[in-house]
């Protein structure tokens, strides 16, 4: 079935933001056939092979933290949801959106505890964050909904759709969530290095990694919650002694989650210099980032 449109989220819910300058340049090809994946297929033949460090992204996600605001002692969270490639740094003649799409689904827990009765920090010891990188063919193939009850993700993959690679959390720096001050409005943060490993049949001449393929993906995300406007908003709600922070965006574009991911081929950097780049991540709005504008 075709996946259903929308955005927003990442432990948490809105603005993924580029949490380092250890970027290197990847090779991606979107015209090779993958013949080795599984379900494996070109994902536009329109577009050949194109160089970037970088990608922008549209997410939703639906955050799980398992206590009413501001209950005392540890307190367990989880965050399903997903992110969708919308442009690639340098490479305005990706195809990405228009002939194919990228996306990921992913799933992170942890426990924490509510630092003020509006504050939810998690530790990032025993942090966990796992993710799967898909391609659709097609540029009318991915729908997306709010992720609910009833579909954690908000997507679902079609026939069509092939895994492109795994991510798995290498370095976790910080997440916090804030909900209020007004109305049912949140605020949340997230970033992270994960390791990235390309499915089989995806690298090389034939793949859409050309090269190199041994690589992290370095990610993060602030967003400044808003009041729902035309179903748009990060928001939350308690409900049975749960606090359920959602991004309730509709379409893509406005209200819709954002940021960066990072392509990184070195070693993953000193977790000192990653925690000054997550305390300057938490300083960043909800404002998008065009890359045009960072040019």
């Amino acid at each position: 079935m075709k996946l259903k449109r929308m955005v927003a989220g990442a432990f948490v819910a809105c603005s993924m933001v580029a949490t380092s300058a250890f970027a290197d340049i990847v090779t991606l090809n979107p015209s090779a056939m993958n013949a080795g994946a599984v379900n494996g297929s070109v994902l536009s033949a329109l577009n050949g092979a194109f160089n970037t460090d970088k990608a922008t992204t549209n997410f939703a996600s639906m955050l799980t933290i398992n206590s009413a605001p501001g209950a005392a002692g540890p307190v367990t969270a989880t965050e399903t949801g997903f992110f969708l490639v919308d442009a690639f740094a340098g490479a305005p003649a990706s195809g990405v959106g228009l002939n194919y799409n990228i996306y990921a689904l992913f799933t992170i827990t942890g426990t924490g505890g509510w630092v003020s009765p509006s504050f939810y920090l998690a530790n990032p010891v025993g942090l966990t964050l796992t993710a799967t990188l898909y391609g659709s063919p097609g540029g009318g193939s991915v729908f997306a909904s709010t992720p609910g009850a009833g579909n954690l993700f908000g997507i679902t993959p079609d026939a069509t759709d092939f895994v492109l690679g795994t991510a798995t959390l290498i370095q976790g720096l910080s997440a916090t969530a804030q909900i209020g001050p007004i109305g049912n409005q949140a605020s949340t943060g997230f970033s992270a290095i994960l390791g990235f490993t390309p499915a089989a049949g995806t690298t090389g001449p034939g793949g859409f990694w050309q090269a190199p393929f041994p690589f992290v993906v370095d990610l993060g995300n602030s967003a400044i919650g808003t009041a729902p406007v035309g179903g748009s908003g990060t928001t939350f709600q308690v409900v049975g002694g749960q606090t359920i922070i959602t991004a309730n965006v509709t379409s893509l574009g406005a209200g819709s989650g954002s940021g960066n991911i990072i392509f990184d081929t070195n070693e993953v950097p000193e977790p000192g210099s990653l925690a000054l780049v997550g305390l300057a991540l938490l300083g960043l709005g909800a404002t998008r980032r065009h890359f045009g504008a960072k040019a």
